[in-house]
């Protein structure tokens, strides 16, 4: 065909490329797995289809002909090249419907399975230096303010619980777009005989999409996937924001490798692997967007918005959330923590009243009452110049509360409030110790699962592309 030259500049060849740099072990899966198909139910002639695919496994394509439409037609006639017969079967209940909606959901189940790897060790990371700083007090903040004494380590395990909700939602889309539209052919299924669970089987999917119109059209296994990215790319901002302020108050510090300094300052060491990290997961939300907004207001059949001009977005989704996540793995693999730094703004930060208000509650049974003491304490002492660390027993019972000697000093310790904070998920020894239990145990059977699907998935590619014809 004589295609207009915008066309061809703008969606052929820029397809093609793309097929052929990102596709093409998807397509060659799902081409044998076909003419398995066809062989299994007894199509005529389809062990020459089968030799001919064989034939096809180490072919690279050349750069893009425009005589041809695109990367399917391209294997179609190298298929021809090698055996006119088996190149006439490769159509037999087969259309580029079925085929590039299963090509994509096996790009996609590999992306997926890639940063389902990072984000474990992404996991695996913030656990291990939990453990490190489990020890090393914090302000932990409220609304922008200094709240309450925590721990490094208690931080970083609520960051890793937040990851392992991140790592379920992604298994969770896993679940739902492993299913095979292969066999859906144009939208309505064939005349001709198909197995279509035997040929999801050889693909590792769980089974068909079970609607044939359904396996044509649908996006929003796509869209999932791309919100559930995005969350957990607003997560990590989230995360990253907070360890780029403590890198400005010299609190962290990123090992040589992953900070630059600067040409006119020589002090300086900028944080830059944080930086691009944060910046990669601002453009995966972008990519999210693009994805939905490709999908959306669409109708719900067989066309190209869902399908061939949403795979760019998704790509480039993928890369970016992946190097995100390896950045922010490599930042935090032995950074410097500046431990007495953290202790000292914690002990002055005045965030130790509460136990104080609790210590109080305790004596005299009445919270409230214990919480105005408390406030009346801190207003004498402002009033007075004084700090919440000069406070003594002396200064709350000249407020009427009567307290045994040592009280105030104690109650206002940070190590006495951490080690207080005793309930379940809090920053104590003992709900750390469960904490970590928790988590580690958690991260193992992520990675038990996934491996049992990578191995599977895996079996599945060797199978179709390098055994010998049944």
């Amino acid at each position: 065909m004589n295609w207009n030259p915008v066309y061809l500049s703008t969606v052929l060849e820029p397809d093609y490329v793309f097929a052929r740099t990102h596709l093409l072990p998807h397509f060659l899966a799902a081409l044998m797995a076909h003419r398995l198909g066809l062989l299994r139910v007894g199509t005529p002639q389809a062990a020459e289809a089968v030799r001919a695919m064989q034939a096809l496994r180490n072919f690279r394509p050349p750069p893009y002909d425009d005589s041809l439409e695109d990367l399917f037609f391209t294997l179609d006639r190298e298929l021809s090249a090698y055996s006119p017969v088996g190149a006439g079967i490769l159509r037999t209940a087969l259309s580029r419907n079925d085929l590039d909606m299963t090509v994509y959901r096996l790009s996609a189940r590999a992306h997926l399975m890639a940063a389902l790897a990072d984000l474990a060790g992404l996991r695996r990371g913030v656990l291990a230096l939990a453990e490190r700083e489990r020890a090393t007090l914090m302000v932990a903040y409220s609304h922008h303010q200094p709240a309450q004494p925590s721990t490094l380590g208690h931080y970083l395990c609520a960051a890793e619980s937040m990851l392992a909700r991140d790592t379920a939602r992604l298994q969770d889309a896993l679940r739902r777009l492993n299913y095979s539209p292969l066999g859906a052919v144009a939208m309505t299924g064939s005349s001709h005989p198909l197995d279509r669970n035997y040929t999801a089987g050889l693909l590792g999917f769980d089974g068909p999409v079970e609607n044939t119109f359904d396996a044509v059209s649908a996006g929003d296994w796509q869209t999932e996937l791309a919100g559930a990215v995005g969350t957990c790319a607003v997560n990590l901002s989230r995360v990253l924001y907070d360890l780029l302020t403590w890198a400005s108050q010299g609190l962290m510090t990123l090992r040589d490798g992953l900070v630059q300094g600067s040409s006119v300052m020589p002090q300086k060491r900028n944080p830059v692997a944080l930086e691009h990290a944060r910046a990669r997961f601002s453009k995966v939300l972008g990519y999210a967007q693009a994805t939905m907004l490709s999908i959306h207001n669409v109708p719900y059949g067989d066309i190209n918005d869902p399908g061939t001009d949403v795979q760019e977005p998704l790509h480039l989704l993928w890369q970016d959330f992946s190097q995100g996540l390896r950045l922010l793995t490599a930042s935090l693999e032995n950074p410097v923590i500046a431990r007495d730094r953290w202790r000292e703004l914690t002990e002055h930060s005045g965030t130790t009243l509460t136990e104080l208000a609790d210590t109080l509650a305790r004596q005299t049974g009445d919270f409230r009452q214990a919480h105005a003491a408390a406030q009346a304490l801190l207003r004498t002492l402002h009033a007075e110049g004084r700090s919440l660390q000069q406070a003594s027993d002396a200064d709350v019972r000249a407020l009427g509360t009567a307290v045994p000697d040592g009280t105030v000093q104690e109650a206002l310790n940070a190590d006495t409030f951490v080690a207080r904070r005793t309930t379940l998920g809090g920053p104590a020894p003992a709900p750390m110790e469960v904490q970590f239990a928790q988590a580690e145990a958690r991260l193992r059977a992520d990675l038990e699962r996934q491996s049992g699907w990578q191995a599977r998935f895996g079996a599945c590619y060797t199978h179709l592309l390098s055994s010998a014809l049944p």
